[in-house]
């Protein structure tokens, strides 16, 4: 018959009578499994509460005080639980007799339950041989932070022990219990328990150990440390067992491949134990599985990588910006200038070709990084595909085969064209990952011309004039379950690695904004087809031909106050409107910009960069210059646009800005459209 024992923290622990367990051991996984994360009960065969732990209390939020007793009745637990809501709104007495009815079963069980206020707890109960069932109680809300869950909990952990090392020996007297029932317990907790001598035989080890080392607990206690884990693990645990040994806390981590062949990151603490004297008899071993922790590390590395990445290319896009701004500027002064020296121009339109050819490809690496306002044009997408012909190759790789079939008379299209060329290649990557690396593909543009109403389940068409681009792969497929949620952020099919996360829902915004739609065709095991079908634009395509002089530049004779941080740029643009007949000051940042302003505010134009050093950038100090000169015309010119869109204040939503690099050309007609519009 089963007797009430209290430990000194108030917890009730039956006495059951049968074969008796090795006091020591039952308090060495008592021990363990009071600080584990999970909580869990035990009910006997009358469904009276005989054990638990005190995460039982705080995961259930049940009052510890109100059923933190031996005996407590189930059926309380459950009338507690009806009459705060937990069930739903249904009549409590009926409520109670289900589950009361359902629990006399006895069977096992595991299911989900998620509680009024939030949290989600995995529910799983074994029965006990004799009757009985005992429960383990799992928060999962807060996965995705397990990393620092885990980190409290291993603190938490080696203050409990360190204090209840202390009490083991009085511990040791009242903690006894059926081996059969302790084992129950002890193997339903998912985390590996061990026991270690100072002599490092291992004097207990719960189930765990059979799914990591491949040995049963009986193959295990009697044992050494070293002939249970094996020569290269021992090797690797050596340093910590020695800490642990000179009474030490220790830890470590390591990759273990199971015997399924699957491989797990294991975090694994040695918790040295203390007699009253302070001599180390042995050592706790508490291992737990931390993989999915270390892959949500590993996906925030990546995305921190990614910005980093980001954040680097934009800046030095802005570098760039300002050192095209110089070479540009002056190369077409000089071809303006010397068209009586044909030798030179032969020279100097090559040059300033590829400079200009230079500012697109600093446009690209703007936009990669996210860093460029993307605005529709009405844009050739066959040309454009074409044009990145060597950019998908490269990403392919040598063992993909790319055919690309483009149309002749591709219809123009309102989009923004770097978001399109993002579109495809981000397709392309992912069709190379469903092949891993090996296949065909196959990218498509094409006319398409609707006479009747297309719908699937995806995509309504109305009649008209499309064009489509497909691209085509002999990969893996997808499910239907998968393609129900592939548009969905975040969702991705993709194990741990480089390259992870689809991205498709940012096309999918991207292709919406534009007025198209995405169809797409796949299978298990027969490949993707994605379809981008976007509208044809009734405007007439224009050929951007960048201009190679004027007969004639914008000229003027007002004061304006140039502020730039670059030396070149500050120097190119001066002798630019100098030579246009304007009065220019320059100041070299926005400190000395105002300083000139103490003493002289006849100006006509304030012409600043936006990003410059010193604390004061050129939007801070042109809301400070207006202050003063509520009239004064402000041109800005910028490398790095997307710090303009994040500005607020007095010049949110109606700057005007010349992006870099520039010629003379366009300075010259901005500079009079901004002091004109003064007038």
């Amino acid at each position: 018959m089963a007797k009430p024992h209290k430990t000194e923290e108030n917890q009730v622990l039956p006495h059951i009578e049968g074969p008796a367990l090795d006091a020591q051991q039952w308090a060495f996984v008592q021990t363990g499994l009071e600080h584990l994360d999970d909580g869990f009960s035990i009910y006997d065969s009358d469904l009276n509460l005989v054990a638990w732990n005190s995460k039982f209390f705080e995961l259930t939020d049940f009052p510890i005080e109100r059923f933190g007793y031996y005996g407590a009745p189930f059926e309380d637990f459950i009338r507690y639980n009806a009459e705060r809501g937990e069930y739903g709104q249904y009549p409590v007495n009926d409520i109670i007799a289900d589950r009361v009815k359902e629990a006399r079963k006895f069977i096992p069980h595991v299911f989900e339950r998620e509680r009024p206020n939030g949290m989600i707890l995995e529910v799983r109960g074994n029965p006990i041989p004799g009757g009985g069932f005992v429960t383990v109680y799992k928060d999962i809300t807060e996965r995705k932070r397990a990393e620092r869950a885990l980190k409290l909990a291993n603190e938490e952990l080696e203050i409990r022990v360190a204090r209840r090392t202390a009490e083991l020996k009085k511990a040791l007297d009242a903690l006894k219990e059926s081996e059969e029932r302790i084992r129950l317990i002890a193997d339903t907790v998912p985390a590996l328990i061990g026991y270690v001598e100072s002599d490092l035989t291992y004097t207990f080890a719960n189930k765990q150990y059979k799914e990591w080392f491949r040995r049963s607990p009986d193959q295990i206690v009697g044992r050494s440390a070293k002939e249970v884990l094996g020569e290269k693990v021992y090797r690797e645990h050596l340093p910590c067992i020695r800490a642990a040994l000179r009474g030490e806390r220790a830890a470590r981590e390591f990759t273990l491949e199971l015997p399924d062949n699957r491989e797990v990151d294991v975090l694994v603490s040695f918790i040295p134990h203390f007699n009253e004297a302070r001599d180390v008899l042995g050592y706790f071993v508490l291992g737990q599985d931390v993989t999915d922790v270390r892959d949500a590390e590993f996906k925030f590395r990546q995305a921190q990588k990614m910005e980093a990445i980001g954040q680097l290319t934009g800046g030095l896009s802005h570098d760039f910006n300002n050192l095209l701004t110089i070479i540009i500027g002056n190369l077409s002064v000089l071809e303006e200038e010397r068209e009586d020296e044909p030798t030179l121009l032969e020279m100097v339109g090559p040059a300033l070709d590829a400079a200009r050819r230079g500012g697109e490809l600093v446009k690209q690496l703007l936009a990669f990084a996210r860093r460029q306002p993307l605005k529709p044009r009405l844009s050739d997408a066959g040309e454009l595909i074409l044009g990145m012909k060597d950019l998908l190759t490269r990403a392919l790789g040598a063992q993909v085969d790319m055919e690309l079939k483009i149309n002749k008379n591709i219809w123009p299209v309102l989009i923004d064209p770097h978001q399109l060329e993002n579109a495809v290649l981000n397709l392309v990557i992912n069709a190379r990952d469903a092949m891993n690396g090996v296949g065909e593909l196959k990218i498509y543009a094409e006319n398409v011309t609707l006479k009747n109403v297309f719908s699937d389940r995806n995509v309504d068409l109305s009649p008209g004039d499309y064009v489509v681009i497909s691209v085509k792969d002999t990969g893996s497929g997808m499910s239907p379950e998968i393609m129900e949620r592939m548009f969905e952020p975040f969702f991705s099919t993709k194990e741990k690695g480089p390259n992870s996360g689809l991205g498709l829902s940012m096309i999918y915004g991207f292709v919406r904004q534009s007025q198209g739609h995405i169809q797409v065709d796949s299978s298990a095991g027969n490949g993707t087809t994605f379809r981008i079908v976007l509208p044809r634009s009734t405007e007439a395509l224009k050929q951007e031909i960048p201009a190679k002089r004027a007969l004639q530049l914008p000229q003027g004779t007002e004061r304006i106050l140039l502020v730039e941080d670059d030396p070149g740029v500050r120097g190119f643009a001066t002798n630019s409107l100098r030579r246009l007949g304007y009065e220019v000051v320059s100041a070299c940042d926005g400190h000395e910009a105002l300083g000139i302003l103490e003493i002289d505010q006849a100006f006509d134009l304030l012409f600043s960069d936006i990003e410059m050093p010193g604390g004061l950038n050129g939007i801070k100090m042109a809301e400070q210059v207006r202050e003063r000169l509520p009239e004064l015309p402000v041109l800005f010119m910028s490398g790095y646009p997307d710090k303009v869109m994040d500005q607020t204040g007095l010049f949110q939503g109606e700057l005007n800005l010349i992006p870099k690099p520039f010629e003379r050309l366009e300075l010259a007609t901005r500079v009079r459209k901004a002091l004109d519009r003064k007038n």
